[in-house]
């Protein structure tokens, strides 16, 4: 609730230093080029880009409306933000965060992965209980399909044969063969 966002030192499991980066931070990623650690700020809409390894802010990016979960496409053509409170998937040009489509999901998109050669973002909606498939090529919804309650956190298998469900409601991982939606 403080806004903040904590630097520890990993060889004495201590905080060494704490950042305000603004209102309801949710999940942080590193760039593709491991240059800087974003932090999403849900209620503040925006992006701020910290150094990794001192914690320093380097840049704020404005207007990224309602970021929650964030990914890049593995060829960092496409820079998605997950508006759980919106009720959308928001998808940015990679490399200058200029949106290029705005897409309505249902309730409660929470989390991203991609498959390895950037066709495809696969997201979760947690109050609905299904998972989108979205083509990046065409920026458009390919596909909705149930799974289990509460669905959240959601990976990619190495060889991109299957997504990994976290299902919050009934504590299991559900395992997805996508080419087939079974």
């Amino acid at each position: 609730g403080d806004g903040t966002i904590s630097l520890v030192d990993k060889t004495l499991m201590k905080e060494t230093q704490r950042t305000y980066v603004g209102k309801e931070p949710h999940h942080l990623m590193i760039t593709p080029d491991g240059s800087e650690l974003i932090v999403a700020n849900a209620a503040s809409n925006d992006l701020v880009l910290l150094d990794p390894k001192s914690g320093a802010i380097k840049r704020r990016v404005s207007n990224i409306s309602d970021p929650y979960q964030l990914g890049y496409s593995p060829d960092r053509k496409w820079f998605v933000s997950v508006s759980l409170r919106l009720d959308r998937v928001d998808i940015y040009h990679g490399g200058d965060f200029k949106l290029a489509k705005r897409i309505a999901l249902g309730k409660t998109p929470s989390h991203v992965t991609f498959d390895s050669g950037s066709r495809y973002a696969f997201v979760t909606l947690q109050d609905s209980d299904e998972i989108a498939a979205i083509d990046l090529a065409r920026l458009e919804v390919m596909w909705k399909m149930k799974v289990g309650k509460l669905p959240a956190g959601i990976f990619m298998t190495p060889d991109d044969q299957y997504l990994f469900i976290g299902v919050m409601g009934q504590d299991y991982v559900e395992v997805i063969d996508w080419r087939k939606q079974k």
